[in-house]
Protein backbone atom coordinates (compact mmCIF):
# COMPACT_ATOMS: atom_id res chain seq x y z
CA UNK A 1 0.00 0.00 0.00
CA UNK A 2 3.06 2.20 0.38
CA UNK A 3 3.40 2.83 -3.34
CA UNK A 4 -0.30 2.84 -4.17
CA UNK A 5 -1.32 5.90 -2.13
CA UNK A 6 0.69 8.42 -4.24
CA UNK A 7 -0.85 6.84 -7.32
CA UNK A 8 -4.33 7.36 -5.86
CA UNK A 9 -3.59 11.04 -5.29
CA UNK A 10 -2.48 11.40 -8.91
CA UNK A 11 -5.63 9.59 -10.02
CA UNK A 12 -7.87 11.96 -8.04
CA UNK A 13 -6.06 15.01 -9.41
CA UNK A 14 -6.48 13.66 -12.94
CA UNK A 15 -10.19 13.01 -12.42
CA UNK A 16 -10.77 16.50 -11.01
CA UNK A 17 -8.75 18.10 -13.82
CA UNK A 18 -10.54 16.16 -16.54
CA UNK A 19 -13.98 16.98 -15.19
CA UNK A 20 -13.06 20.65 -14.79
CA UNK A 21 -11.90 20.73 -18.42
CA UNK A 22 -15.08 18.97 -19.51
CA UNK A 23 -17.17 21.49 -17.59
CA UNK A 24 -15.49 24.51 -19.17
CA UNK A 25 -14.71 23.28 -22.69
CA UNK A 26 -17.53 20.82 -23.41
CA UNK A 27 -20.22 22.66 -21.45
CA UNK A 28 -21.23 19.58 -19.49
CA UNK A 29 -23.64 20.25 -16.64
CA UNK A 30 -22.01 20.71 -13.26
CA UNK A 31 -23.94 17.84 -11.70
CA UNK A 32 -22.50 15.39 -14.24
CA UNK A 33 -18.95 16.54 -13.47
CA UNK A 34 -19.53 16.27 -9.73
CA UNK A 35 -21.06 12.82 -10.25
CA UNK A 36 -17.99 11.64 -12.16
CA UNK A 37 -15.70 12.90 -9.40
CA UNK A 38 -17.80 11.24 -6.70
CA UNK A 39 -17.89 7.98 -8.65
CA UNK A 40 -14.11 8.04 -9.00
CA UNK A 41 -13.61 8.73 -5.30
CA UNK A 42 -16.05 6.01 -4.25
CA UNK A 43 -14.52 3.41 -6.57
CA UNK A 44 -11.00 4.33 -5.52
CA UNK A 45 -11.82 4.07 -1.83
CA UNK A 46 -13.73 0.81 -2.35
CA UNK A 47 -10.89 -0.90 -4.17
CA UNK A 48 -8.19 0.43 -1.85
CA UNK A 49 -10.10 -0.91 1.19
CA UNK A 50 -10.63 -4.21 -0.64
CA UNK A 51 -6.89 -4.37 -1.42
CA UNK A 52 -5.99 -3.71 2.23
CA UNK A 53 -8.28 -6.52 3.38
CA UNK A 54 -6.82 -8.95 0.84
CA UNK A 55 -3.26 -8.13 1.83
CA UNK A 56 -4.04 -8.83 5.47
CA UNK A 57 -4.06 -5.23 6.58
CA UNK A 58 -0.29 -5.02 6.52
CA UNK A 59 0.79 -1.46 5.82
CA UNK A 60 4.45 -0.88 5.01
CA UNK A 61 6.05 2.33 6.15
Amino acid sequence: MKYIKPFLVCEWITIIGATTAAYFKLDLPLWICIGIVLLGVILTLYFSIKFEKESGGVVEK
